[in-house]
């Protein structure tokens, strides 16, 4: 009787078996994990403050070219008086932050009215606007800039996100004929032919400074009825909401303070070129038949 002896099949790798795979090269492989590698180096870069790793080295790159092909945001008049002036725009910089707002308390259901400033929300775009300008500078350094001029400072709120702000600034990063390095980099606002009306006066940018500051006043009960009641309060007639006014001034008062208190911190003589913004909400809730009136203020300053 003859003896079967069955073949032995050799395996195929399951790759290949599907129509499409495509077996990942070692160059392909060892890209991704520098990919990985560089998110990661990003990563710890951006929670210390500072930038991502694919940034530095645009920057570093651009430095070793002698600055071939430069970005800008200034306009065509200010390109062409800044090079009459004999600056050389080197880039355009970018500097941002996103940043969660925590959690704040903002309610106060009581018969009287009070009023306090929102702290967790200041905090919060005081470091968002200083880490984005803290990457500004640091883009302007990397290039071996004197300074930034021309800086757009955007502030964004999401509407998929009220616990996210976002801040921005732009600016386009500058070299100074015959002039030594300086250790830090400066940061202005102030448009090219601004800048140079400045220099001719002789005055040289310390910074920018920014500050922020959300203020709530929360009418209580008593407060409410008398302002919106027609037969028994004020609804009848005009009449100023002091609290509300009150808030608008202690928003301005503690927002200038702050914005004073970084310019003496970098030994200025002034500020200039001022921007401020200005926001106000009002909201109005209904709990257990009483109606509460919520006003809040959002001051901005740059300059």
């Amino acid at each position: 009787m003859p003896v079967w002896q069955r073949e032995k099949v050799q395996e195929v790798p399951w790759s290949l078996t599907m129509p499409f795979g495509k077996k990942s090269s070692p160059e392909d492989e060892q890209r991704k994990i520098q990919a990985q590698q560089d998110m990661e180096t990003s990563l710890r870069s951006l929670e210390a403050g500072g930038l991502p790793i694919q940034a530095k080295r645009r920057l570093s790159e651009e430095v070793a070219a002698g600055h071939p092909l430069f970005t800008s945001d200034l306009s065509t008049n200010e390109f062409l008086l800044t090079r009459k002036l004999g600056y050389i725009p080197l880039s355009q910089v970018m500097g941002s932050s996103t940043y969660h707002v925590g959690w704040q308390y903002t309610r106060n259901y009581s018969w009287q009215t009070t009023e306090f400033e929102l702290a967790t929300l200041t905090q919060a775009h005081q470091n968002a606007s200083k880490l984005a300008l803290g990457r500004l500078e640091q883009e302007a350094a990397l290039l071996k800039a004197h300074g930034v001029i021309g800086v757009r400072f955007i502030r964004r709120n999401y509407v998929w996100g009220s616990d996210l702000i976002e801040y921005t600034a732009i600016g386009t990063a500058i070299r100074l004929p015959n002039a030594p390095q300086p250790q830090r980099p400066f940061l202005s606002d102030l448009s090219g032919q601004e800048f140079w009306t400045l220099l001719q006066a002789g005055y040289y940018p310390a910074g920018l400074v920014t500050s922020f500051c959300s203020y709530c006043v929360s009418l209580g009960t008593y407060d409410t009825q008398q302002l919106t009641s027609w037969f028994f309060g004020g609804g009848f007639y005009n009449q100023e909401i002091v609290p509300f006014t009150q808030a608008i001034y202690k928003a301005r008062d503690l927002g200038m303070y702050r914005l004073l208190e970084s310019a003496r911190g970098r030994n200025a003589t002034g500020v200039v070129g001022m921007h401020i913004e200005l926001d106000k909400n009002l909201e109005e809730e209904e709990i257990n038949d009483r109606k509460y009136l919520n006003f809040f203020v959002h001051f901005a300053a740059i300059g």
